[in-house]
C-alpha cells in the first residue's frame, strides 16, 4: 500500500476580512480573519461561537468538499454542524480543522515529542472508524471520495474531501505506518498493523472494528491528542495551534445525563455537569453517544462519572491513572519541569536540576492566586495562565475566587485536572475548573461558576 499522506503547510494567519463581507444575520459569530486554502480543507472565515472556534464557509463553494446526505451522523468526516443564513446566501459552520494529520505526526517526531500510547490508540481507533464512516452507504460500484486527514479544533481527527487526496483507507493506513514509528510498545505496533490489514478491505472493515479496538484499549487508555504549539518554517508567519475548547450550541451527549440530575439537584449543577461531559468526552466506545461535534476518544475513560460524582460529593480522592494498567508509559510531559507562564520570562533555576515538577495540586492553588490578582487588577482576561484567553472570565467566576478560595480536586489524568473551587468559609459560590499541562506547564482550560452549589 502506497504512502500517500502528505503534510501541507502550517495554517498561518491571514488578512482580515475584507470590510465589505457580509456578516451572518447572527450575532452569535464573530468574525476573525479569513482562511484560504491550502490552510485548511475549506476556504472561509475563521469565526468565534462563544468559546468555540468554527469556520463558516459558503455553502455552494463547499460542493464537494464535505461529506452530505449521511443517514448517521458521522464523527470522524468533515461534515456541516449548522446551516447559518447570510444576507446574500447562506454559510455552512464547519469544524475548524488546525493542522493535517501528517503535519502533526512529523512535527512531533521532529521534536523529540513521539506520541504517547494513549494518543497513538486515540488516532488508530479514529483512522478505522473514519474509513468505516467513508464507507458507508457506498453504492458497490462506488467509492468515498479522496481527501485527505486533518486535526480539528477539539483534537480530532477529521477526514475531508479533497481533488489531490488519497482514497481514505489508502491514507489512513499510510499514517498509522507513521504513527507506528512514536512507539517502541511491540504489542501496540503489532496491533496497529493489523489494522493497516484491516484497512486493506474497507469494504468489510466495519466487521473488524469492534476486535481491532477492543485490542487498541487493551493496549492504552485513549487520551487527546495533544498538538502542542507548532513552530513555522518561515519565522515570519504567525502560528497559533491553541486548543479553545468548545461549548454545545445544540443538543450534546450530556443533555440527557444533566435533564436527569436537574430533578435531583440544584439545576446549576446540572447545567454544568452537562457542560463538563461536553468538555471532558469519554474515552471508552461503550460511554460514547450521539450528538453534534462529539469527538471521540478524549480524555479518560472514566471522567464523566468521575466529574459527576465529584461535583455532587466534593472530596480529595487519588488520581486516576489515565492509562491503562498493562503497558503504560509516562508522556514526555509527565516529567518536564514547570515553567512560567506565556509571556512571563522564564527564571534561572534557583535548586537542583532534579527538582520535581509541580504537581495538580500545586498548580491550582498557585493558578487561583494569580487569578484572584486579576480580578483584583481589573483584567478578567488574564491571558498569563490561560491556554486560551480570547474570552474573558465571566464575572461570577472571579467574584468567585477573590475570596478566599480553596481547590478540591475531583481527578487528575496525567495533562489534564478536573478541580471544583469553593470558598473556605462556606459561600455557596462554587466554580469548577478545568487545568491543562502543556510542555510542562499547568494552564486554566476552563472555569464556569456552579450557581447554587455549595
Amino acid at each position: 500500500m502506497s504512502a500517500t499522506a502528505r503534510p501541507s503547510d502550517a495554517p498561518s494567519v491571514l488578512d482580515p476580512a475584507p470590510a465589505g463581507s457580509e456578516p451572518p444575520l447572527t450575532d452569535a459569530y464573530r468574525p476573525i480573519r479569513r482562511i484560504a486554502l491550502p490552510h485548511a480543507p475549506v476556504a472561509g472565515m475563521l469565526a468565534a461561537a462563544g468559546e468555540r472556534r468554527v469556520l463558516l464557509a459558503d455553502a455552494e463553494a463547499c460542493a464537494g468538499r464535505v461529506f452530505l446526505g449521511r443517514s448517521d451522523l458521522p464523527h470522524h468526516l468533515l461534515v456541516p454542524l449548522d446551516l447559518v443564513r447570510r444576507a446574500d446566501g447562506h454559510d455552512l459552520e464547519l469544524p475548524w480543522c488546525r493542522e493535517p494529520l501528517a503535519r502533526l505526526l512529523d512535527r512531533r517526531a521532529a521534536e523529540n515529542r513521539p506520541l504517547a500510547g494513549g494518543e497513538l490508540v486515540t488516532v488508530a481507533v479514529s483512522l478505522a472508524r473514519g474509513a468505516c464512516e467513508a464507507w458507508e452507504d457506498v453504492p458497490p460500484e462506488a467509492e468515498p471520495p479522496p481527501g485527505r486527514w486533518w486535526i480539528d479544533d477539539e483534537g480530532r481527527p477529521l477526514f475531508a474531501p479533497a481533488d489531490d487526496g488519497a482514497p481514505v483507507a489508502e491514507e489512513a493506513s499510510a499514517l498509522l505506518a507513521r504513527a507506528a514509528a512514536h512507539t517502541k510498545d511491540r504489542v501496540l505496533r503489532r496491533v496497529i498493523e493489523e489494522a493497516r490489514d484491516a484497512l486493506e478491505r474497507p469494504r468489510r472493515l466495519h466487521r473488524a472494528l469492534g476486535a481491532l479496538e477492543d485490542a487498541l484499549f487493551e493496549c492504552y487508555a485513549p487520551r487527546a491528542i495533544e498538538r502542542g504549539e507548532g513552530r513555522a518554517a518561515d519565522a515570519g508567519a504567525v502560528v497559533r495551534l491553541d486548543d479553545a475548547p468548545e461549548l454545545p450550541a445544540g443538543p450534546s451527549p450530556g443533555a440527557s445525563l444533566a435533564g436527569i440530575l436537574g430533578h435531583f439537584t440544584d439545576p446549576g449543577l446540572a447545567d454544568a455537569v452537562g457542560d463538563a461531559l461536553d468538555r471532558t468526552r469519554t474515552a471508552a466506545r461503550r460511554a460514547l453517544g450521539t450528538g453534534r461535534r462529539l469527538p471521540v476518544l478524549v480524555g479518560a475513560a472514566a471522567a464523566v462519572l468521575v466529574v459527576v460524582g465529584g461535583l455532587m460529593w466534593p472530596s480529595d480522592p487519588e488520581p486516576a491513572d489515565a492509562h491503562a494498567a498493562k503497558g503504560a508509559t509516562p508522556t514526555p510531559s509527565a516529567t518536564a519541569p514547570a515553567t512560567a507562564a506565556p509571556g512571563v520570562p522564564t527564571p534561572e533555576p534557583s535548586g537542583t536540576a532534579d527538582a520535581p515538577a509541580e504537581d495538580a495540586q500545586a498548580a491550582a492553588e498557585r493558578l487561583l492566586a494569580e487569578l484572584a490578582d486579576c480580578a483584583a487588577h481589573g483584567d478578567p482576561l488574564c491571558e498569563g495562565i490561560r491556554d486560551d484567553p480570547a474570552e474573558p472570565f465571566p464575572d461570577e467566576v472571579l467574584a468567585a475566587v477573590a475570596a478566599s478560595a480553596e481547590a478540591v480536586l475531583l481527578d487528575d489524568y496525567g495533562d489534564v485536572a478536573v478541580f471544583r473551587v469553593q470558598d473556605a468559609d462556606g459561600a455557596p459560590q462554587a466554580v469548577l475548573m478545568q487545568l491543562v499541562r502543556l510542555d510542562g506547564r499547568w494552564l486554566i482550560r476552563s472555569a464556569q461558576a456552579l450557581s447554587g452549589a455549595g
